[in-house]
């Protein structure tokens, strides 16, 4: 699915699959963290949350929805879900390693100062502990 919508890629499919891996995807992990309570430095937990939060498989099934009903648009609306997901696939899979570790970082600087952590509710103890200020995934 993917090699044919490169053949036809444009800077309009290509500007909205990084729109919605960014804007589109942030906006809403803003907007339902708004009022929760969570503390953390707001920009950088959305921009994680937001990052790698849940999107390819409601892509997938929207995509399968579009060819099913015959929507008008369907095959440049393919192409636009196919490339989004490959980029997604792609960016989230090169930045992973980093941003875990910048998050778990984080966590554990956070934690060290607010016992009563929100975001460590329901955790156990063991879990989070500080690693010398730099976390290594194994």
């Amino acid at each position: 699915m993917l090699g044919p919508a490169l053949e036809h890629l444009n800077w309009r499919v290509i500007t909205y699959a990084v729109l919605s891996l960014t804007v589109v995807g942030m906006l809403p992990v803003a907007l339902a963290l708004a009022g929760t309570g969570v503390r953390l430095p707001t920009v950088a937990y959305v921009a994680y949350v937001g990052w790698f939060g849940p999107r390819g498989l409601a892509s997938v099934v929207f995509g399968l929805l579009m060819v099913e009903d015959h929507v008008p648009g369907v095959g440049l609306m393919g192409q636009v879900v196919a490339v989004t997901i490959g980029l997604s696939v792609l960016l989230h899979g090169m930045s992973a390693p980093f941003f875990a570790d910048l998050y778990g970082n984080w966590y554990d600087a956070a934690k060290a100062v607010a016992l009563d952590l929100r975001e460590a509710q329901g955790i156990p103890e063991d879990v989070g502990t500080p690693h010398g200020g730099s976390r290594r995934l194994r």
